[in-house]
């Protein structure tokens, strides 16, 4: 509660004992309700009034609909919020929801769930017609997922400890940060991510990790303990046009094709692209003229390549920490040659980012990055999985299968992956806290 005292509203009297002795839900509404607050403008701009809160009762240990009924809803009724919730109903729901839905009647949309939904939610609003607009909307994500890296991200850049209470306020507060979405483009397919983009460890760790799900994020720790110990390098190259300051990483390269074609469609893993790939005028990515660019690149074999929009890629893990909110880069980090003993302490450093300063990885900052995938070392029949935000989206001959569905992307002709545009998110404290499409 001190951002409520930092804010001056309980000047003259003991707010400490008002909250011990009527609890937080009067807190909540004497601080957003009562008129005489009401006319303090600094509380009233930019917080809305009308949310469309999507719940995932699915994800993480099924706790969706539990969170938002005893800690989500007290939080938004006693602010004074009026609210349409939608459970999912299926795979994808999400992404259908924020493509037809009518944002007029909305300040901002909520997603009480892991990344995953707010994946769909961007996905879809830029499937729209309207995306130039529709991607202006703020997005608020709470937790209820096995990651949830977005929301530590947001929550750690405002100065909040990680909790649904402080993501709650984040979204009641309205102040916003902004968001790049990138681009991940494999010739005429393309989604748009937000989080992450994996291959290697870091990937085998996600998706194999799956079948535990029902540990909650502490699969993540267990199979990365499992997966260590029998490590594995894969074959490939990966191609990136540096940001400032980071021209030094690589070799450079002398000619770099194009990654897409004409008519590129517009869709997220399996078959998400299908309903929208006949959509002529949705956001197609940025405008990019590869032949313009300085290109260099990294041969592998690799251990892992990690690519992040975001600080976290889920609550204790700093995947890459000086990402920052809407620069317009890719943080990305490269484990090479590195010994199993070593690899196993680089996890526990995840935890803080510190992982990053080994001289086992490169860590860099680039404008655009390409993976060129090959298969795995020591096997000419076996690929890799390539994870974008939770999600499969190529996997390669011999990799461990989960859903039989069928994957957005092929293993083996390059992706490229480009930020070009920015979306909104709402945050709490001095530095904002909700994500704005």
């Amino acid at each position: 509660m001190t951002h409520l005292y930092g804010i001056g509203l309980f000047a003259g009297q003991n707010w400490i004992e008002f909250f011990a002795w009527h609890g937080w839900q009067a807190v909540i509404s004497w601080t957003f309700i009562c008129p005489r607050i009401q006319n303090n403008s600094l509380l009233v701009i930019g917080r809305p009034k009308r949310l469309y809160i999507i719940v995932n009762p699915y994800g993480g240990k099924r706790g969706g609909r539990r969170i938002f009924q005893t800690e989500v809803l007290p939080l938004i009724e006693a602010a004074g919020i009026l609210y349409t919730m939608q459970e999912t109903k299926h795979r994808l729901h999400a992404q259908e929801i924020a493509h037809s839905l009518d944002l007029r009647k909305y300040d901002g949309i909520v997603c009480v769930s892991g990344d995953g939904v707010l994946v769909e939610v961007v996905n879809g609003l830029l499937q729209r017609e309207d995306w130039n607009t529709a991607i202006k909307i703020p997005l608020g994500i709470i937790p209820a997922g096995t990651g949830n890296g977005m929301v530590q991200s947001l929550l750690h850049f405002s100065g909040q400890s990680f909790s649904v209470y402080n993501a709650v306020l984040a979204i009641i507060r309205g102040h916003k940060r902004p968001l790049d979405v990138t681009s991940v483009v494999q010739g005429k397919t393309r989604f748009f991510s937000v989080l992450m983009l994996t291959w290697g460890l870091v990937a085998d760790i996600d998706i194999e990790s799956e079948k535990y799900r029902w540990m909650g994020s502490a699969r993540l720790d267990f199979y990365s303990l499992l997966r260590v110990a029998s490590l594995r390098r894969y074959n490939g190259r990966v191609l990136f046009v540096p940001a400032p300051r980071y021209e030094g990483f690589g070799d450079p390269v002398e000619q770099v094709t194009s990654c897409k074609s004409n008519g590129a469609s517009t869709g997220v893993q399996g078959d998400r692209s299908k309903d929208f790939n006949d959509e002529t005028c949705a956001y197609t990515g940025p405008s990019i003229d590869e032949a313009d660019l300085e290109w260099r690149s990294l041969d592998g074999p690799f251990v892992s390549v990690w690519v992040s929009g975001v600080t976290f890629a889920s609550e204790n893990v700093m995947t890459a920490p000086e990402a920052n909110f809407g620069d317009g880069y890719l943080d990305v980090a490269i484990i090479k040659d590195c010994p199993r003993s070593a690899v196993l302490g680089l996890m526990f450093q995840m935890k803080d980012g510190s992982y990053v300063k080994s001289p086992y990885v490169e860590y860099f900052k680039v404008k655009a990055l390409r993976i060129e995938p090959g298969m795995r070392v020591g096997s000419s029949s076996k690929g890799g999985i390539i994870d974008s935000d939770g999600e499969v989206i190529a996997r390669g001959d011999g990799a461990h299968t989960g859903d039989e569905i069928e994957h957005l992307m092929t293993y083996g002709p390059p992706i490229q992956l480009t930020p070009g545009l920015t979306a909104s998110t709402q945050a709490a404290g001095r530095r904002p806290c909700m994500v704005n499409g």
